[in-house]
């Protein structure tokens, strides 16, 4: 059984929206040169995987 058969929907969701928070924490504090470069480019990137992650599955659960 794969690992995101165990999962409950929910769960996947919850992870998807703090996965691209991780990522960008682990940008700020591991790579700061690259995360002062292209800032504004990571900072868009993640707020889009979040609105769609929102958008998209979001009404799913009301």
């Amino acid at each position: 059984m794969n690992f995101l058969d165990a999962l409950d929907a929910r769960t996947i969701v919850v992870l998807g929206l703090i996965l691209p928070v991780l990522v960008t924490a682990l940008l700020f504090f591991f790579a700061r040169g690259f995360f002062r470069r292209f800032w504004i480019l990571i900072l868009l990137l993640a707020g889009a995987m979040e609105w769609f992650l929102i958008v998209q599955v979001g009404p799913l659960f009301l």
